[in-house]
């Protein structure tokens, strides 16, 4: 029995989601129906984590097992042969027996984008606005939430943990000419964590909420003093550290 590592794209516009859903695409279910003919058994995958509907992947990380050898080539080229055009499998590695997808994850990378001119590239992989931003306010923000802290408050209302300490490893904003950039690592994320925090940042920086307040939302571990969430399309899953 071979444990097999992939690295996985896509474009979630398409997507409910990550994870199978009965009578939905998902991203996962596109790719076990195409694993499990190819190999003629039923692939189950396991997912590093779930990705909303809407929201992409650079790196997404899954892995399945299989009592078929074959060559790695056969899940790259092969593979993304019979896929649709908005998936695509980046790698492929045989790994440990034991390794997980999820649970040996170290930390997760998302970035999330932001124009504010009229593009409709961009605006596909972004969430647009035409309000005046305080970019000052952005960073102070980000910097502000570097550290191990319960971050309840950021976290959608359905999510479903008890545990909700993350240990945010980096958190920047990167400001270019029509585009703001951020990037947020952490060992683990919460369900909507980024959308929410995006969201609430810049309701701070347009002046809808006192960037004075920021800390004691997060004290509060109530969802309803944050920010809205952000749109989905601007958000991606950069890569998965092990």
């Amino acid at each position: 029995m071979q444990n097999i590592k992939l690295v996985i794209e896509y474009d979630g516009t398409a997507f409910s989601g990550w994870q199978v859903q009965p009578g939905k695409r998902t991203v996962q279910g596109v790719l076990e129906q195409k694993l499990s003919a190819m190999l003629g058994e039923r692939i189950a995958l396991t997912g590093s984590g779930r990705t909303d509907a809407g929201v992409h992947a650079a790196g997404q990380v899954a892995n399945f097992r299989t009592g078929r050898v074959l060559p790695l080539a056969a899940y790259t080229l092969g593979l993304n042969g019979e896929l649709p055009g908005d998936v695509a499998v980046r790698s492929a590695e045989p790994v440990p027996e034991g390794f997980h997808a999820r649970f040996d994850a170290r930390a997760r990378l998302y970035r999330y984008s932001i124009v504010t001119e009229r593009s409709p590239l961009r605006e596909r992989y972004a969430w647009r606005m035409t309000h005046r931003i305080d970019h000052a306010v952005l960073r102070d923000l980000a910097a502000r939430i570097v550290g191990k802290r319960d971050l309840r408050a950021l976290a959608c209302a359905r999510a479903e943990t008890d545990n909700f300490t993350v240990d945010v490893r980096q958190s920047e904003w990167k400001i270019e000419p029509g585009r703001y950039t951020y990037l947020i690592k952490a060992d683990r994320f919460l369900r909507n964590l980024v959308r929410i925090l995006v969201g609430t940042m810049v309701d701070m920086a347009r002046g809808g909420i006192d960037p004075a307040g920021f800390d004691a939302i997060l004290a509060s571990k109530d969802r309803t003093r944050a920010g809205k969430t952000a749109p989905p399309q601007g958000l991606c899953l950069m890569e998965v550290s092990y």
